[in-house]
């Protein structure tokens, strides 16, 4: 009887997982010593800067990024006594409210991009084959259900 935890689907599985940690960590850490903000705070502002008039409801933030509904709630708190984001309640449904960029939220994004970028290519980037993006990308895609 095969091991069910020893498939080679399941140790690309862990792989990923492993090297999506790894990454998270190194990028964050650098992140934390050069800006004093984590990768969540940068997910939240690169999430609400592509998002249409930047901003986005408490609900479509929390599914763009990779917190709990309580988590992205503690994380916009935080961000929003340091000025980078605020809340907007809609005009349209009183029970709905706005997570919306900041002039200072854009600019502390705008100050972490360069760097992350570089920590992108260093990190990951350089890694890949040309031929191997077309493929992830599929893959993800698959994923994702955005094929």
């Amino acid at each position: 009887m095969s091991d069910p935890l020893n498939t080679d689907e399941v140790k690309v599985w862990k792989m990923f997982l492993r090297a999506h940690a790894a990454l998270m960590r190194v990028m964050d850490s650098r992140l934390q010593q050069s800006h004093g903000m984590s990768m969540t705070w940068m997910d939240i502002l690169v999430q609400l800067s592509l998002a249409e008039k930047q901003r986005l409801t408490h609900t479509r933030l929390s599914e763009r990024v990779l917190l709990t509904g309580g988590g992205t709630t503690r994380a916009v708190d935080r961000m929003a006594e340091a000025g980078l984001v605020v809340r907007r309640a809609s005009r349209k449904d009183r029970r709905t409210s706005f997570v919306v960029l900041t002039d200072k939220g854009a600019a502390a994004l705008r100050e972490m991009t360069s760097g992350q970028l570089d920590a992108i290519e260093e990190l990951f980037s350089r890694h890949l084959r040309k031929d191997d993006i077309p493929v992830i990308r599929a893959f993800f895609e698959r994923v994702l259900g955005e094929e």
